[in-house]
């Protein structure tokens, strides 16, 4: 009796394992299955970002006096207030789920950890030096960096049917993707508490950035078959959908590189590398 239990177990739990080989596809491994309805893998993304800033309408006036004028942030008007495109790199887990032969769901958490972008603003004097503002500054001085963040994008994908290449070996599909974006700064929100609890004079003045927001993608890319895996280069536009400056947070009050901004955007372009 123990024995057939035993057996009966054993058939069961290969029986299970048999059709999650069938059901789920993991890359690089035995469990690879292009036809799987669920599919995992590794996602690299190198990303262009940059800012849609719009302006105040009295913006040129409304300098950076607030420090001695031999200082590095002392601006008297406003020459000239530009975004400052940058490199950033993140990485991810893409995991798809199949509704049909041409139609599939994706959903990529992402983990970005080198992000760039700025915001230039220029003097009216010839031979001043541009002041870059990024999401954080340690010290009121020209050097800064941003956060890191937490990315959840989900998108709906429309494949075409399957054609081959030239070489004869290996097949592709083209498809378009679109869908919405969560991006999460990762501890903002206590990074600002301390700043706060600092003295006035003493608190930087950054681009004072709301936790998270929402963005809208577009993009297009191939799969690439081969034996044992695919790989899926692919181009996406990402914009959010308003402003993604917090001009209501107490560490944004009189700051002088925040009030001549407008409504100002961020605008990403990515590039990506998907092997499922």
């Amino acid at each position: 009796m123990i024995r057939q239990l035993f057996f009966a177990c054993a058939s069961l739990l290969l029986s299970i394992h048999a059709q999650a080989q069938q059901r789920i596809s993991l890359p690089f491994s035995s469990f690879y299955d292009e036809d799987a309805w669920l599919s995992m893998g590794l996602q690299y993304n190198y990303v262009n970002s940059s800012y849609l800033i719009g302006l105040q309408d009295n913006w040129a006036s409304m300098g950076s006096t607030a420090v001695p004028e031999n200082n590095e942030l002392y601006i008297g008007n406003f020459a000239s207030i530009t975004s400052l495109a940058a490199h950033g790199m993140s990485v991810g887990i893409p995991i798809e789920v199949r509704f049909s032969d041409n139609l599939s769901s994706t959903f990529a958490p992402s983990f970005r950890f080198i992000n760039n972008s700025g915001i230039q603003y220029r003097d009216t004097l010839t031979n001043s030096q541009p002041v870059l503002r990024n999401m954080r500054h340690v010290s009121a001085n020209n050097a800064g960096s941003n956060f890191n963040a937490f990315e959840f994008p989900l998108n709906i994908r429309f494949r075409s049917d399957e054609k081959m290449l030239r070489n004869k070996f290996n097949r592709y599909r083209g498809y378009v993707t679109g869908g919405l974006r969560y991006t999460r700064w990762i501890d903002l929100v206590g990074e600002y508490r301390e700043w706060m609890a600092s003295p006035a004079e003493n608190r930087p003045q950054p681009l004072v950035m709301k936790p998270g927001y929402l963005s809208w993608e577009a993009g297009l890319g191939v799969e690439i078959f081969f034996p044992f895996f695919r790989v899926s280069p692919e181009i996406k536009f990402i914009q959010s959908f308003g402003d993604v400056l917090d001009r209501n947070h107490a560490f944004a009050s009189n700051n002088a590189f925040m009030a001549p901004l407008g409504n100002t955007k961020l605008r990403n372009i990515q590039f990506s590398l998907i092997f499922q």
